[in-house]
């Protein structure tokens, strides 16, 4: 008889996390969305707060919205990402400044009222 084995993906992300005392090692296997959202929800917090764990893929969904309310719009196959340089479409992905997401960010605000806290989402935005 085989001795069955199961293989676990490690996700960087999650593993990331871990590292930086975020996540504990109970979060390996857990989706990025179900982490997250166990982190938030442990720890009280709100969009509003500067720790609010984002995934990538929610940080990239809220970046798109912020910047959509002033008029940038981005399309959902671009990455977007920060930039010190030039701004606007390159490759795949959407190069914006961190200015443009915070004042996005405040126009959502002003729009829906909910805060969202720049910094937990640029924390999760790639550099170009």
């Amino acid at each position: 008889m085989s001795a069955s084995t199961t293989t676990t993906w490690l996700d960087p992300w999650v593993e990331r996390q871990i590292g930086a005392g975020r996540l504990s090692p109970g979060a390996r296997g857990m989706s990025r969305a179900d982490a997250a959202e166990q982190y938030n929800q442990a720890n009280a917090l709100s969009p509003a707060d500067e720790d609010y764990l984002y995934t990538p893929e929610q940080a990239q969904a809220a970046a798109r919205e912020a910047l959509e309310a002033v008029g940038i719009d981005v399309d959902a196959a671009a990455t977007v990402t920060l930039t010190d340089g030039a701004t606007g479409p390159w490759s795949q992905a959407y190069r914006v400044n961190v200015s443009q997401v915070e004042t996005g960010l405040e126009q959502l605000y002003l729009i829906t009222g909910e805060t969202i806290h720049a910094e937990a989402v640029l924390g999760q935005l790639p550099w170009h």
